[in-house]
């Protein structure tokens, strides 16, 4: 990959002689000052390829972590690299409506984090063969309480007939425990691996676990592997070009095929899927939700570097760790090796991450205004836990992205005024919250526990935090809705939409279609209106598609297109001709109007049959809706000519605002 991009490895000085060590930093092994180090608090320090030093600058100077010299330079800091605004596009034009963020600034977001961290998307449409297992029965008790539930798995082979050499076949398997009464759907949580156990936790709230395998569909380790299961099928077995998926995209797949197949199933609900994941898989669970918005609310437990964590700062695994080790950079895609190494030739820090576009709270915006849970820990044993995970990086990923809710109209992070901050050598500047309360009266929720790199204590939390959401019933728009608009009105129409359970319709917003920038829409009423009358051109563009959303607090519902057309008038004549007995001929003449607005003070001013004129005009005729029509019937002399005669009728007449004319040929009856 460094030879595709044309990056080389640079030559650097012993580690015990580098100019860039921290100074309050020492081999661990001092026969072996080339192996990892550490510093008075214990932490890991080793250095990447590209010379940048693993610092955890603290408040307590040399008695804390390691010091970079620098500080941690990330947000909020002096010196820091130049901050990126969730809420201004890469060229600087500010995101003001949720229309601008769903039209512009997430689909540019969306791009540049396939670009550059972490690979385009899978096909979604690669065919699978799914079996599902029987079904066994058990019983899990919970705090003296008996939940008894039903068991499954299911297993789909991912089809390689596109690459028939394929080495390794990608297999997605997922065991599944949910509540026991069947004639229902649950909500379920798909786990990284974590085992149906974690039912424990969920059971009491009527929602199922999918324990999901994810290294079936592409195993953790680079090298040849790289070019076999999922990522060799897309491949057919070639080597990964730079903007080629990693294995957190691959892993995110299985987990939305999976979610596929529950759209058929009679016991699980796609329509209310959560998805948590631990350390290297949470990194890829929040990657399953930025990529896929079927997923309602997501945990990625301790996520980290290329996670949570923001990369554009010094605190624990930096980005070019992960971009270089051989045991890592296979998570992410080849583009992101170009943002190792420092941004100023014969410099140390700032590095090349300053030319980044995006960072972790770009991925976690994504994800609005959907729920995320946000964890991290403490470093314990120091060395081996969370300080490694960077957790006030993983904090500010969740407070940067907030605003994006607030514009969407949805609560993002909540920390009360007044919250004490951790501090102290082991504490990163500027600290997190205290450990062991949980901040989830926000969509983004937040725990930090004190035992240290792990999940476990946090399942609770998450499972209240989960419930809240997946137990909610999404508002549904009504589909299909056409509304009209007159030249020069403002007033399009309110759009309808219900919320099952009752909630309160919320948050109304444009998410896309070809109107958009044209019309606007009330975010309390759902009514839409023309934005600019004068610019709204209904002659060559006579219709319009605006796709829509509406929120209840919690769930936001799926986009539904609706459509407005120009509100036209357009009045087609017909007419059954009878002869009288006393030879002159009878017209019974039907005037309809094929357009989108009603025609109103219709007159018919004028009739023909071939030379000679009807009697008793003008005829008043009213007002005819949209697809209505009316009728008057009209007498023509008999030297209109004889039966069988070739004749031409002709009508015209007038509507407020315009004029008709029809013709019609005929033969005399």
């Amino acid at each position: 990959m460094l030879c595709l991009l044309g990056i080389k490895f640079p030559t650097l000085p012993p580690r015990i002689e580098d100019p860039n060590r921290p100074v309050n930093a020492w081999p661990r092994d001092p026969a072996n000052p080339e192996g990892n180090w550490t510093d008075p608090r214990g932490h890991l320090v080793t250095r990447t390829p590209f010379g940048l030093w693993t610092t955890y600058d603290s408040d307590s100077g040399a008695q804390g972590g390691a010091m970079s010299g620098y500080g941690d330079y990330g947000p909020f800091s002096t010196p820091r690299y130049t901050d990126i605004d969730l809420l201004k596009m890469k060229d600087g034009t500010p995101v003001t409506t949720a229309e601008d963020w769903w039209t512009k600034r997430r689909p540019e977001i969306f791009s540049l984090i396939q670009q550059e961290l972490y690979g385009r998307a899978i096909d979604p449409h690669i065919p699978i063969n799914w079996t599902v297992s029987a079904i066994t029965t058990g019983v899990q008790t919970v705090n003296g309480v008996d939940y008894p539930y039903r068991q499954k798995t299911f297993t789909g082979v991912v089809d390689t007939s596109s690459y028939p050499a394929l080495r390794n076949t990608p297999v997605i398997t997922a065991q599944c425990r949910f509540p026991a009464e069947s004639g229902r759907r649950y909500p379920v949580i798909i786990t990284y691996g974590e085992g149906v156990s974690r039912f424990q936790y969920t059971a009491p709230y009527g929602i199922g676990v999918c324990s999901y395998n994810p290294t079936s569909v592409q195993p953790d380790s680079g090298g040849a592997n790289l070019s076999s299961y999922l990522i060799g099928l897309i491949n057919k077995g070639n080597w990964r070009k730079p903007d080629d998926p990693g294995a957190l995209v691959a892993w995110a797949w299985g987990v939305s095929r999976l979610i596929d197949r529950f759209a058929t199933d009679p016991d699980l609900d796609a329509e209310k899927v959560g998805v948590e994941g631990h350390s290297r898989y949470g990194k890829s669970a929040l990657v399953a939700a930025a990529y896929d918005d079927r997923i309602v609310v997501v945990w990625p437990s301790d996520a980290g570097a290329l996670g949570t964590a923001i990369a554009r700062r010094h605190w624990g695994e930096p980005l070019e760790f992960v971009a270089s080790s051989t045991s890592e950079y296979h998570w992410v895609n080849g583009n992101i090796m170009k943002y190792m190494g420092p941004l100023n030739p014969g410099g140390y820090i700032p590095r090349r991450l300053e030319l980044l576009d995006v960072d972790a709270h770009s991925t976690v915006a994504l994800i609005a205004p959907r729920a995320i849970f946000i964890t991290n820990g403490t470093d314990t044993p120091p060395g081996f836990g969370d300080a490694w995970a960077d957790p006030r990086g993983t904090f500010l990923s969740g407070l940067l992205a907030s605003p994006v809710w607030e514009l969407l109209g949805w609560p993002g992070l909540i920390i009360p005024p007044g919250t004490v901050f951790t501090s102290g050598p082991d504490e990163s500047v500027g600290g997190t919250p205290p450990f062991n309360v949980a901040f989830i009266d926000g969509t983004i929720g937040w725990r930090r526990q004190i035992e240290g790199h792990t999940p476990v204590p946090n399942w609770p939390t998450f499972a209240q935090f989960a419930a809240r959401y997946l137990r909610d019933e999404r508002p549904v728009i009504i589909p299909n809705q056409k509304f009209t608009v007159a030249k020069g009105s403002t007033n399009v129409g309110k759009v309808a939409a219900i919320d099952p359970d009752g909630g309160t319709l919320r948050s109304w917003q444009i998410t896309g279609g070809t109107g958009v920038g044209k019309f606007s829409i009330d975010r309390s009423t759902g009514q839409i209106t023309v934005k600019d009358p004068a610019s709204l051109d209904l002659s060559d563009t006579p219709s319009y598609t605006l796709q829509v959303a509406v929120g209840d607090g919690l769930l936001m519902s799926r986009s539904e297109t609706v459509t407005i057309s120009a509100a036209t008038v357009q009045l087609v004549t017909t007419a059954t001709l009878t002869k009288l007995a006393d030879g002159s001929y009878q017209a019974t003449v039907v005037i309809t109007n094929n357009g989108f607005a009603n025609a109103e003070n219709v007159r018919l001013t004028s009739a023909t049959l071939g030379a000679v004129s009807a009697t008793s005009l003008p005829v008043a005729l009213g007002t005819i809706p949209a697809g209505g029509s009316a009728s008057v019937t009209l007498q023509f002399p008999a030297s209109a000519g004889p039966s069988g005669s070739a004749v031409i009728e002709r009508y015209a007449g007038s509507y407020a605002g315009g004029t008709f004319l029809g013709s019609i040929r005929a033969r005399l009856p």
